[in-house]
């Protein structure tokens, strides 16, 4: 009687502990739910022109042409904070005028740098006057960088 109890008993905890793992290795992470909410919402308002998106996997598109004059708006699609700046980290002089020097000064306004963290759901917008291809990263974790081809 014991051993058959013990038997079922450790089925059951087999069973139990299988059906548990397997539920949340199908439930999406929820970075992944506010990111997909996200994307819908920037979508939805903005449309895709001209907007590069940051999420937990990096800058999209990723490289982005546009022509001389345009504004592009970097939106933050994540659940932590980033910095879109200039290229290279951690100066910001790749784009001709800017620098990381310039944020606190009147200049600001004219750099290729959000100079600043940018929440999740924010954005920071910049217009490319040069031609050329023009990298650029999030400053706060230089991992993710990407492209501005401008025309």
């Amino acid at each position: 009687m014991n051993k058959t109890f013990l038997v079922v008993a450790l089925i059951a905890v087999a069973v139990l502990g299988a059906w548990y793992f397997m539920s949340q290795s199908q439930a999406p992470a929820v970075d992944e739910v506010r990111e997909t909410e996200n994307t819908e919402a920037v979508e939805e308002i903005v449309g895709a022109e001209n907007v590069i998106i940051f999420t937990s996997g990096g800058f999209s598109p990723n490289p982005l042409t546009v022509k001389v004059g345009d504004t592009v708006k970097f939106v933050n699609n994540s659940s932590v904070d980033f910095w879109p700046a200039s290229a290279m980290h951690p100066t910001h002089k790749a784009y001709p005028g800017s620098d990381i020097e310039k944020c606190d000064t009147d200049e600001r306004g004219s750099i290729f740098d959000a100079c600043e963290s940018i929440v999740p759901g924010g954005s920071f917008e910049f217009t490319f006057n040069e031609v050329g291809e023009w990298g650029y990263h999030n400053h706060l974790d230089a991992k993710f960088f990407g492209k501005v081809v401008v025309e």
